[in-house]
């Protein structure tokens, strides 16, 4: 999203098309719906880089253990750094494919309950409170993708350091 806002250029909402962190802020169920309007256009290409990261990971996963080998001579040299290498190679490539398949799980749950469900009127009145609640749940994913691509990125630094 920060690269909306800054893309678009445009804070205060008076962009039907571009992001705005104010009136998103706000929990407004109109922008909320707009928006997931946007992100049902743009999933494929989400989804094309999700598994695009997934296949760099496992990409380099092979080369890098079977470097770790032939640098430890067949396990007979130095041993403990190469095995880490191995380590940190294989658990990364795990975990990435791990969080991004459910990363893609709940965004398309998420999608579905944007498109088939009522998230207009659940008591009675159309306050929108099922938009909110759709959001906030795409927060709170959001930001554990974002400590896992944190872990993600301390591997990529170890195994570049070891």
């Amino acid at each position: 999203f920060l690269y909306k806002s800054h893309h678009t250029g445009q804070d205060d909402g008076s962009s039907n098309s571009g992001f705005s962190f104010n009136t998103w802020k706000q929990l407004d169920p109109s922008y909320i719906e707009e928006r997931w309007e946007v992100q049902r256009n743009e999933r494929p290409i989400l989804m094309c880089a999700a598994l695009f990261g997934i296949l760099a990971w496992f990409s380099m996963m092979g080369p890098l253990v079977q470097s770790a080998w032939v640098l430890s001579r067949g396990g007979r040299r130095l041993v403990g750094p190469h095995v880490m290498l191995a380590m940190l190679a294989v658990c990364g490539g795990i975990i990435e494919l791990l969080a991004r398949l459910f990363y893609a799980g709940m965004m398309n749950a998420s999608q579905w309950l944007a498109k088939d469900f009522n998230l207009d009127d659940w008591g009675g009145e159309p306050e929108g409170t099922g938009w909110r609640v759709l959001e906030m749940i795409h927060i709170v994913t959001r930001g554990m993708l974002l400590w896992v691509d944190a872990f993600e990125a301390l591997t990529f630094f170890g195994i570049v350091v070891i």
